[in-house]
């Protein structure tokens, strides 16, 4: 008979597949140093995806996050002599899949493309739904809200080989040990209706001498709007040299 972790987990695998199958939905991912509860600076992107499609259309910034382009462009303005600002600016990108394209100066490139089955990479800001299919135990925190919608906030143990067998195109692991893939910490927010309303992932364990972990943070919140994500075909791709260096490459 199951621990009452063990069905809470149950119960939470279950509404990552339920997520994936409510279809569309408007998504808002970020990158955050010690807390699984984002602030805006920790925003990457912000867009909409196609959850059952394992697509998203967003504008991703480009140096990681707000807070850390705003900090490079604050701490080069004075020695660069390029406009630093374009850094902040986010830029378009659809994700197809494990696909990534990146629209730069009037063309779409990308890096590392291939079939797009394949597992999403851990930067894929859809890459913590993933995840949470292999919760092997989970703990009821509270009552709380995200974006005005009460939920239920659950602290979540994951364990990704279960993840990798209950997705058809598996999962992706951050790096570090081995053994730690089957104990990532991670928190969820789920609705009334069983729908992930955000989703935080540990992926990257704090050293020795650091003290908080990089949590992989996830919201969705309009589910059932329209989403025509349309990936760039191969014929409007082009290599990233001549993306980035369109004057190197002629």
């Amino acid at each position: 008979m199951p621990s009452q972790g063990e069905a809470i987990a149950g119960r939470i695998a279950a509404a990552a597949e339920r997520t994936v199958t409510a279809g569309p939905a408007r998504l808002f991912a970020a990158w955050s140093q010690g807390s699984p509860v984002p602030d805006e600076a920790d925003r990457r992107c912000e867009g909409i995806a196609d959850l059952s499609e394992r697509q998203a259309h967003v504008w991703q910034v480009p140096m990681g996050t707000v807070g850390l382009a705003a900090q490079f462009i604050e701490e080069h303005q004075d020695t660069s002599s390029q406009d630093l600002a374009e850094l902040g600016e986010p830029q378009e990108m659809v994700y197809d899949g494990a696909n990534a394209y990146i629209h730069v100066e009037g063309n779409w490139t990308g890096f590392f493309l291939g079939d797009r089955d394949r597992p999403r990479t851990v930067n894929d800001p859809l890459w913590p739904l993933d995840a949470l299919f292999g919760a092997r135990e989970a703990a009821e925190i509270g009552a709380e809200e995200v974006r005005g919608v009460p939920v239920a906030r659950y602290r979540v143990v994951i364990d990704l080989g279960r993840a990798d067998a209950a997705l058809p195109a598996g999962v992706t692991v951050p790096t570090g040990p081995f053994r730690d893939l089957s104990q990532i910490p991670a928190e969820v927010w789920l609705d009334s209706a069983g729908l992930c309303r955000r989703i935080a992932v540990v992926t990257e364990r704090p050293a020795p001498d650091d003290q908080e972990p990089t949590w992989s943070i996830v919201e969705l919140w309009d589910f059932g709007i329209r989403a025509d994500i349309v990936p760039p075909t191969s014929a409007e791709v082009v290599p990233p040299g001549a993306a980035y260096c369109p004057d190197r490459a002629k």
